[in-house]
């Protein structure tokens, strides 16, 4: 197929400086970004070039709108198809800036799935102490957030990681730990259960190079029982690439047991399927698989055949390590046959593509170190602008609440109590309320304030803040008017209810252990009251209720006088 010219390099750091003329600016303007993002998902498995050449497309389109979320979504389309033509660090790259995106945005779903992407890409490169890193960090997201299905996909991807160290009991009980969640698809139990498979087969393949023939048997045999299994979890699922790769992987298992027709079929239904289906990867590892079982059982003609174009057409893909272990199996193959020629050429082919392979990886890891420095980098500096983000707004509301909260006791201030006033009394005009207006204040906190001091003047105004909310309903409302002056709005006030809130306060006022302060100090306060009755002038209800407070006070102090009248 032809590549749109415009495909540049595959990791997307590419510019035109004609995108800031009017006129690409224009046609900009008239493309879909969406569309363009859906084809290149559609073609993530079966062309991933222009798969990334799409997403390209789609991020120069979202940038010219700054259509954030958008370019993110770009970004890890163009990262998972760079991860099918092999080019991790492209790959890292284009993830690192969708991670960057869903991490500032708090999308804790998304940033699991780049994640695992990520951690993936250090796997396929060797780096195996930092993709176990990856999916354990990955986990601890997915479970901070009930995201049950990022754990399950980090821990299947952990178990590949288990397997390519050789640990396959590890393997395995990562994998029997993602059965222990709450349910998924049956897609998903399908693709656990094909990686069971593929733990076993790779414990088998290892058995076969080392000549253990029992460990090879009793392999392929679990694995081809996970095999079958995960063909009939994936039968309705629209997964055909993973369907596929389960029924190379049963046929490939029946091989090895010996149950050749069944195998080569499994084999041959595999390059089929793939072949109509335009997955060309899966198409050139089910060919792999089918020729060299074809040498293995005898057709070395008709298995050479088809294994050596299968070979070239992976090298064209960019996959060196399925011909690596294809040379390594028939140069096993030929030496168990004691054909010692064979065996050294294709052994010398294996150590020829391993070479290519091994220095492909080596610069792919030092471009992902670069890439994952940078990542690290941006993390950095967004976990910075995150937290001055978040201090600058612990800042305003902090702000807010000193401009409506008195900041010694921690109740209402005078600005709050007025507006506050002020809306109560509209709805006692409406008719929809009725609410007793109290002014309170210390008696003799002059004094208290020149004999005990004024530290002690604030501890009793904090104290009284406290007593006030304890006693008050939810319904209610209190605040500081400065000094030792306060007030309460007091709802639904008919039948002596505000009297007795008012009653109760007192008496909780004169109780309070006030000599943990000074041994020597005893409160108590005034209290005057008015209620709102047929009127809602807010003024004249704080008139009445100072004339009430100051009757109090009149009348020898510690109680509370309700206005009647008259003061």
């Amino acid at each position: 197929m032809n590549r749109p010219s415009e495909m540049g390099s595959l990791n997307g750091e590419h510019a035109d400086n004609s995108a800031h003329d009017s006129a690409a600016r224009r046609a900009t303007d008239q493309i879909d970004p969406y569309a363009l993002i859906e084809r290149a998902e559609k073609l993530i498995n079966t062309e991933p070039h222009d798969a990334v050449v799409f997403a390209l497309r789609a991020q120069n389109v979202a940038r010219a709108r700054t259509a954030e979320t958008l370019m993110a979504r770009a970004h890890f389309v163009a990262g998972s198809a760079l991860m099918q033509v092999g080019d991790w660090s492209g790959a890292t790259r284009q993830l690192s800036q969708a991670e960057q995106v869903y991490r500032a945005q708090d999308d804790f779903v998304a940033q699991s799935r780049v994640n695992i992407l990520l951690a993936t890409a250090c796997c396929e490169l060797g780096e195996y102490g930092e993709a176990l890193d990856g999916f354990a960090e990955v986990q601890k997201l997915a479970r901070q957030h009930n995201d049950h299905a990022g754990v399950r996909l980090a821990l299947v991807h952990q178990s590949t990681v288990h397997m390519m160290l050789g640990d396959f009991d590890a393997a395995r009980d990562s994998l029997r730990s993602s059965l222990e969640l709450p349910s998924g698809s049956t897609a998903d139990e399908g693709m656990v259960v094909l990686h069971h498979g593929l733990v076993d087969a790779n414990e088998g393949l290892r058995a076969a190079l080392a000549g253990d023939g029992a460990i090879v048997m009793r392999c392929m045999a679990d694995a081809e029982d996970h095999f079958v299994m995960a063909l009939e979890l994936l039968s309705e699922s629209t997964d055909r690439s993973t369907a596929i790769a389960a029924r190379t992987q049963q046929g490939a298992a029946r091989c090895w047991l010996g149950k050749f027709s069944e195998g080569l079929a499994d084999l041959n239904a595999a390059v089929m399927e793939a072949a109509q289906s335009g997955f060309r990867s899966r198409e050139v590892h089910a060919r792999l698989e089918l020729g060299y079982h074809l040498v293995g059982a005898g057709r070395e003609h008709e298995g050479l055949a088809i294994l050596g174009p299968a070979l070239m057409q992976a090298e064209e893909l960019g996959d060196l390590r399925r011909p690596a272990d294809s040379y390594e199996r028939l140069s096993a193959l030929y030496e168990a046959r004691a054909d010692f020629q064979l065996a050294l050429y294709h052994h010398k082919r294996y150590v020829e593509v391993k070479t290519r392979l091994d220095g492909r990886l080596s610069t792919q890891r030092a471009r992902l170190h670069e890439a994952r420095a940078e990542l690290q980098k941006l993390r950095t500096q967004t976990a910075a602008l995150h937290q001055k983000a978040r201090d600058l707004e612990q800042s305003r509301s902090r702000l807010e609440r000193l401009a409506l909260e008195d900041e010694l006791t921690g109740l209402a201030n005078r600005r709050s109590f007025t507006k506050e006033l002020e809306s109560w009394c509209a709805r006692a005009r409406a008719g929809t309320l009725r609410f007793g207006l109290v002014v309170a204040d210390i008696d003799g906190f002059k004094q208290i304030n020149d004999r005990h001091s004024h530290l002690t003047g604030d501890a009793v105004l904090r104290q009284l803040g406290n007593v006030i909310r304890a006693n008050l309903r939810d319904t209610d409302f209190a605040a500081r008017l400065g000094g030792d002056e306060f007030a309460l709005l007091l709802a639904d006030s008919e039948g002596g209810a505000a009297m007795a809130v008012v009653e109760r306060l007192i008496d909780a006022v004169r109780k309070s252990s006030w000599a943990e302060f000074d041994s020597a100090l005893h409160v108590t306060m005034s209290i005057g009251l008015c209620e709102s009755s047929d009127f809602g002038d807010s003024s004249e209800l704080v008139r009445r209720a100072d004339e009430s407070l100051y009757a109090a006070k009149h009348a020898g102090r510690d109680r509370v006088h309700l206005w009647n009248g008259s003061a």
